[in-house]
């Protein structure tokens, strides 16, 4: 690494050094010139050990070449926000920036507008729904919209459509099939009647369509959250497709894990939108800067890293610290090899070990904090990512609420727990101390003394403030912020700007001048009840701006100091009012401090700058910053990761159990609920036997009458309406019917119908005509066969008709031909009456053997109606098991990982506590385990022996650092031998 590094003081070198090199245990604070020197330090070690592996040079170059391409992505897209009127913060910029690496963000970027946030959190399976249905309902509305007259549907719902269309399609001409063609024309315009019967039914099937589409579509929209209705047409029968598809799109990139859920909720800003829209446009982001997955755990820790403390830092000083990374790049991976296969090698991890100790950090020891931190979390996204795997479900998982508000709960779990996951914030760096107080208090005066500047630039004269906004110094490993007065006449932005610099320091220098008034002894009380380090200075302001004033300063001091105690009195008085133990109150004259540095006589301005007591307080500050603010420090990162990983096990305390509950409901009541509804199958399946049984009976008892109207012109019609008179059809559909009821009832849907032959009702029974066997016609037949009878036998006898004889004798002659022919008109009667007995017989044969055939025919078909009903049931219901088991796999996953993210938590206590009690002068080995319990917010495990020294170090000497209450156990209180609490 060459020198031009080692004389480098810069923030972002130094965290690149302490990324690195955090598997030791370094922090950044030390600057980067001792960091330089360690990680040359661990180059020879390694070199030393023989460390095997070295890699190629430029192996982790990529990784900070991305780090600072994604970091400059992220202030561009800043600086386009700040052109459309909106103030990104870093963590926004981020998401931006990850939204615009997605495939295909440009093509639903314009679909998407006028989304909301409430559609983007929407339930996936509310998504999986409307998927699966929406599209092939609307496709039929299309089609019922393009092929029926638009007249017609006016007033279509009126018709009873499934009859009509029964009606309709009978083969020929009938009573219902005219009926249902008028009763449809009734509701159509004059141009349509001309259609024929078979026109009708085609148009009157997309009605149909027509009608379910629109039916469903209802339902789908009344049984959805109302941002449906977002998703719905702008015209009547206009859906926006592209809508649908790219809210899909979304949330699937938010549920595949792509980005975080946080960073699709921009999509729903629209200035958000318009910024995206405008870095696509104008390519001011570039598309190939893109962060792959690390191939070392230290290029893991540099990717990561690096973004998180460079994001704010100005673009050439990001391509600077490139520049220097490249030109440094071999010795790099170097010490990456080693700090990776230090694990690994026993005698390396030892060697590495002891160059710890060489880097000595003025403010306190070195901060192994977030190295710990960082294996905790890595350890945890470990188990998280190879726990949390996507699970396909049926088509029938969707159709039970229950198990879709189980699969949803579980879903948002997975996503909340990878948010919790992921990278440790950055508590790393110079430690930063803020300069506040009054206006006009020296306390410019006072950060150009700590900086051993001499320049009076910036330094207020008489009323004129010169301070309007924060500015940072550096004296050594600690940034001074030097921030406006609080108090100003004209405004409160300069207090703002203030209050903002000592939240974020880790302690405060508060400047007291003079007094103490009511507006900054306010801002005063808020600090103290902060719990931040604080160091009072009561700042004598005497006049030194001469060599005479200067001496007769440094010769007595005490002159000046003498009204110090007062104001410590008073400084006093505002921390006991607001219930706080008094800070570290110090008397110094910065002005005599600075003008120490200016002064020509250097014996002088060394006496004056030890009258002026700015040695002390440097001491006392440093003092402060290690016994507090770096505990605090700790305390803050253990906070940030802790924080995300505390509110998903809450969560998951809270909704396992409800998901345990309501999973184990399913798993018990869906064989109970199986078992009904076969049962309830077979029940209508039987009921329904019987029916066409009884209509079978009533039927044949009816066939006498039928069968002798049959036989003539129009027995066909005679026939066709008595099968149709049966209903048959409509037996058939009620079973349909009773038993799509009996599944809706359990939350089921019969997706295909069980369909018979073809309807045969109107099928020309064979029937040959029926003898003519009427009285008339055997009387008529008997008078003339017995006159031909007579003639032929007068005939016979050779008299003549004019020469008869009398009656008498005509008698003799005429009675023997009677005789038979009475016999022949009997034989007629006897013929006719044996025909038309034959021919009744043949076809009520006939016709009850036609009926047979229509009702086995209706009860093979109920038959199976009712076994495919049954299979789609054993399938739904297999399917639902099978769906049931994915989810309570994925359950227990949650659940395991719910005792992973417990581990994580006490781990990371136990790091928090073993750092406190080792800079409270403890041994950190003697804590066995902590844990954050209710009620009792830090619990911590020693020996026995060790209790009272662990207590008096962490409850006596720094238990102002934590805001919890501290309680202190031996293991033989816990009931377990390592101390640790069970869930």
């Amino acid at each position: 690494m060459n020198d031009t590094a080692l004389n480098d003081t810069g923030s972002l070198r130094a965290e690149v050094l302490a990324l690195l090199l955090e598997p030791l245990g370094v922090d950044a604070t030390g600057g980067s010139a001792p960091l330089q020197r360690l990680a040359k330090g661990v180059e020879a070690v390694a070199q030393a050990c023989g460390c095997p592996g070295q890699p190629p040079s430029g192996t982790t170059l990529p990784w900070i070449s991305d780090a600072v391409a994604a970091c400059a992505e992220e202030q561009e897209l800043v600086r386009l926000a700040t052109a459309q009127g909106r103030t990104l913060t870093p963590s926004e910029a981020r998401a931006l920036r990850e939204l615009m690496r997605l495939e295909g963000l440009r093509s639903h970027l314009q679909a998407l507008e006028g989304v909301t946030t409430e559609a983007l959190r929407a339930d996936l399976a509310a998504v999986a729904l409307a998927e699966r249905t929406l599209p092939g309902v609307l496709e039929q509305c299309r089609r019922a919209d393009q092929g029926w007259p638009e007249e017609i549907w006016r007033s279509i719902f009126e018709i009873d459509i499934d009859r009509a269309v029964t009606d309709l399609s009978r083969r020929r001409r009938s009573r219902q099939a005219s009926g249902a063609r008028e009763l449809v024309l009734k509701h159509s315009v004059s141009t349509a009647r001309d259609l024929r019967n078979q026109d009708l039914v085609t148009r009157l099937e997309k009605v149909q369509d027509f009608i379910a589409a629109s039916e469903s579509y209802e339902a789908v929209l009344s049984v959805q959250p109302e941002w449906w209705r977002w998703l719905g047409p702008d015209v009547p029968f206009k859906f926006r497709a592209d809508r649908r598809d790219a809210l899909v799109w979304a949330i699937g990139a938010r549920d595949t894990g792509v980005v975080s859920e946080g960073t699709l909720e921009m999509l729903a800003d629209g200035r958000a939108r318009a910024v995206i829209e405008h870095g696509l446009s104008t390519a001011l982001v570039s598309p190939t800067a893109s962060l792959e997955a690390p191939a070392t755990s230290s290029a893991a820790r540099l990717a990561t890293g690096l973004l998180a403390v460079a994001s704010q830092t100005d673009i050439d000083k990001l391509r600077a610290l490139e520049s220097w990374y490249t030109e440094n790049v071999e010795s790099f991976d170097r010490v990456a090899a080693a700090m990776d296969a230090r694990r690994t090698e026993p005698g390396l991890g030892e060697a590495l070990k002891s160059l710890v100790g060489e880097l000595a950090l003025p403010p306190g020891a070195v901060d192994v904090s977030r190295s710990a931190y960082r294996n905790v979390q890595s350890i945890l996204r470990a188990k998280v990512e190879a726990g949390l795997q996507r699970t396909s479900y049926s088509p029938y998982a969707i159709e039970s609420e229950d198990l879709v508000r189980s699969i949803s709960r579980i879903g948002s779990l997975e996503r909340e727990l990878h948010d919790a996951v992921r990278t440790v914030p950055a508590v790393g760096g110079r430690l930063l101390v803020a300069i506040a107080g009054r206006t006009k208090s020296g306390k410019t005066t006072l950060r150009k003394a700590l900086m051993g500047d001499a320049d009076r630039t910036g330094i207020g004269r008489g009323a004129h403030r010169t301070t309007r906004k924060t500015s940072a110094f550096d004296v050594g490993s600690v940034t001074y912020l030097d921030t406006p007065g609080v108090a100003a006449k004209d405004d409160d932005f300069d207090a703002q700007h203030a209050r903002d610099a000592c939240d974020g320091a880790d302690a405060v220098i508060w400047n007291y001048a003079d007094t103490l008034r009511d507006e900054d002894s306010a801002e005063l009380q808020r600090l103290l009840l902060s719990g931040k380090p604080l160091l009072a200075v009561v700042n004598v302001k005497g006049l030194v701006n001469t060599p005479v004033r200067l001496e007769l300063f440094a010769d007595h001091p005490n002159r000046e100091f003498k009204s110090a105690p007062e104001h410590a009195v008073r400084i006093e008085q505002v921390a006991r009012a607001v219930g706080v133990a008094p800070p570290i109150i110090l008397a110094v004259h910065s002005g005599a401090a600075h003008e120490a540095l200016s002064t020509e006589d250097r014996e002088l301005g060394d006496k004056a700058l030890r009258a002026s007591r700015l040695p002390e307080l440097e001491r006392s500050l440093q003092q402060l910053l290690a016994e507090r603010a770096i505990p605090l420090r700790a305390v803050r990162l253990a906070e940030n990761v802790r924080g995300p990983l505390a509110a998903i096990h809450d969560r998951l305390t809270v909704e396992l159990p409800r998901i345990d509950l309501a999973l184990g409901e399913l798993e018990r009541s869906a064989p109970s609920e199986r078992a009904a509804l076969l049962e309830a199958f077979q029940t209508a399946g039987r009921n329904t036997r019987d029916r066409l049984e009884a209509e079978r009976h009533r039927a044949k008892e009816r066939l006498p009458g039928v069968v002798r109207e049959l036989g003539g012109a129009d027995h066909a019609q005679r026939w066709s309406d008595f099968v149709t008179g049966l209903e048959l059809e409509a037996l058939v559909s009620g079973i349909e019917s009773e038993l799509d009821q009996e599944t809706r009832k359990r939350g089921k849907v019969l997706r295909a119908r069980a369909h018979g032959p073809e309807s045969q009702d109107d099928e020309q029974l064979e029937v040959r005509p029926r003898p003519n066997a009427k009285p008339g016609s055997v009387s008529t037949a008997a008078a003339k066969g017995a006159a031909t009878a007579l003639m032929g036998s007068v005939a016979a006898k050779g008299i003549p008709k004019k020469l008869a004889p009398p009656p008498v004798v005509v008698a003799d002659y005429v009675l023997t031909p009677l005789a038979g022919a009475a016999k022949a008109v009997s034989g007629e009667v006897d013929r006719l009456r044996r025909a038309r007995d034959e021919w009744t017989g043949e076809i009520t044969a006939a016709a009850e053997a036609r009926l047979d055939e229509l009702f086995d025919g209706r009860e093979a078909q109920v038959a199976r109606v009712v076994d495919d009903t049954t299979a789609q049931i054993n399938a739904q219901f297999e399917a639902q098991s099978a769906d049931i088991g994915r989810t309570r796999e994925r359950f227990e996953q949650l659940r395991r990982l719910r005792s992973a993210v417990r581990s994580a938590l006490d781990a990371i206590d136990l790091v928090l506590v073993r750092r406190l009690l080792a800079l409270a002068g403890g041994d950190p080995a003697t804590v066995r385990s902590a844990r954050r319990t209710p009620g009792v917010e830090l619990r911590v495990w020693t020996d026995a022996s060790s209790v009272a020294d662990v207590r008096a170090c962490l409850q006596e000497r720094i238990v102002d650092v934590l805001t919890e209450r501290i309680e202190i156990c031996s293991d033989s209180m816990s009931g377990d031998g390592d101390g640790t609490a069970h869930d």
